[in-house]
This record gives C-alpha cells, sequence and structure tokens, in this order.
C-alpha cells in the first residue's frame, strides 16, 4: 500500500520546526530538494511523500535532536537511520525520520550529506536564496532542478506523475528557464546518459518533457568537430 502525500502544510510545518535546529549544528549549510525544491518557486506547494534536504554533516546525534523536536507534533518520538550506501561507486550517507504528524498524515525526512555522493559544496554555483513560508531557504536554480528529476535512475527512472509534475513546473516557469544552464548542470555532474535513457523511455510511452528539445544528446565538452 501506497503512502498517502501529504499536504503541503504538513511538510511546511515540519521544515519551519527543524530548521532552527539545523542552523544551530555545524551542518548547516542545509539545501533543500526535490519536489520540495519546486515549491519554492510556484504559487502552491506541492504535497508530498517525503521531505528531502541536503545536509552535508549529518550526524546521528543531529537527528536525535530533531527527533526530540519532533516529538512535539507526533505525541512520540519518531525513529529514525542512518545508513552509508553509495552511488555509482561514490559514497552515500543518507538519514531518516519517519515522523508521524498529529494530522494523521506520516512524512518521511530524508537527510543527504551529498550529492548523488558528491561533495555538496559542488553544487555552489547552482544555488540560490530565496524566502519562502517565513524561512529564507537555500534551494537548487529552476535549472538545476529540472536537471536532477530528468536523471532520476532505473529502476523507476521518470513515471508519468513526476513527468506531469515537471511539465506543471516548466510551464509555470516559461519563458525564465536558462536551456543552456540546464545542459551545464546535467553535465557537470554527468547525468547526460541517464537523462537522455529517461527522455527515450518516456517518448516509447507517448510522453515529452516540455522543452525537452533543448537538451544535448552529448556531453558539451564532446561537441566539437573530430575533424
Amino acid at each position: 500500500m501506497r503512502r498517502p502525500r501529504a499536504p503541503a502544510h504538513v511538510w511546511i510545518d515540519v521544515l519551519r520546526r527543524i530548521t532552527p535546529i539545523l542552523s544551530k549544528s555545524d551542518a548547516n549549510d542545509v539545501i533543500l530538494f526535490g519536489s520540495q525544491a519546486m515549491s519554492v518557486y510556484t504559487k502552491r506547494a506541492l504535497a508530498s511523500k517525503d521531505l528531502d534536504l541536503i545536509v552535508p554533516g549529518i550526524t546521528i546525534r543531529l537527528l536525535e535532536a530533531l527527533c526530540d523536536e519532533l516529538q512535539q507534533i507526533s505525541g512520540k518520538k519518531p525513529v529514525y537511520d542512518y545508513t552509508v550506501g553509495e552511488y555509482l561507486g561514490r559514497r552515500y550517507p543518507v538519514g531518516h525520520i519517519y515522523l508521524a504528524h498529529i494530522s494523521g498524515f506520516p512524512v518521511v525526512l530524508e537527510f543527504f550529506e551529498t550529492f548523488l555522493g558528491f561533495e555538496s559544496r559542488r553544487l555552489t554555483p547552482f544555488l540560490t536564496f530565496k524566502q519562502k513560508w517565513g524561512l529564507n531557504v537555500q534551494v537548487l536554480t529552476p535549472e538545476a532542478i529540472i536537471g536532477s528529476r530528468l536523471a532520476f535512475r532505473p529502476p523507476e527512472r521518470i513515471t508519468p506523475f513526476n513527468a506531469r509534475r515537471l511539465n506543471l513546473f516548466i510551464s509555470t516557469l516559461g519563458s525564465i528557464i536558462d536551456w543552456s544552464a540546464v545542459n551545464v548542470f546535467i553535465d557537470e555532474f554527468g547525468l547526460r546518459p541517464t537523462v537522455n535513457e529517461n527522455i527515450s523511455e518516456l517518448a516509447t510511452k507517448r510522453i515529452s518533457i516540455s522543452g525537452s528539445s533543448n537538451i544535448k544528446t552529448r556531453d558539451q565538452t564532446d561537441l566539437s568537430d573530430p575533424h
């Protein structure tokens, strides 16, 4: 059975509660990620099952402190885990907090120490700050959001649902999107093969991503005439 998506006001409540603790910690260079990053740029925030954050330096001690705070909106202390896996051979630490919110909606908080196994500081050229929900939020640029969501890995890849969300995001922002910057982001993190595969896979389902004709088919570093 699939978890229901929590209304935006639920995960925003969670974000507001944990932000002061994160900002006072050693892991304070926090980046809002996932569909929540898209919500920063849209008038209406998206419902979501998860709250995704890139938090370099996330520790078990910090997860404990966050659980203590979140107990106030749960009635019981949430449980958490912390695992160190790998992403294409790169070290990939991730922490989770499993929250039963008083609204009745479950929310999973995901804390990624890195971005796809790369140090988060590598994202610096693709970040900005926005005032949203009474918070000063560090978030990916629209172009980086598009690039990251085009690069969802197998086996799930880009679902029809996520394709619809991405198309809505692109249509909302319209002409302000710099597609050359999308390509720069894709190449910076070596995402070109996965992006191309995903676009092709969607085409077999008769689904297209708005503006995807602006996505180059080869790495920009390999566009020179070999002759």
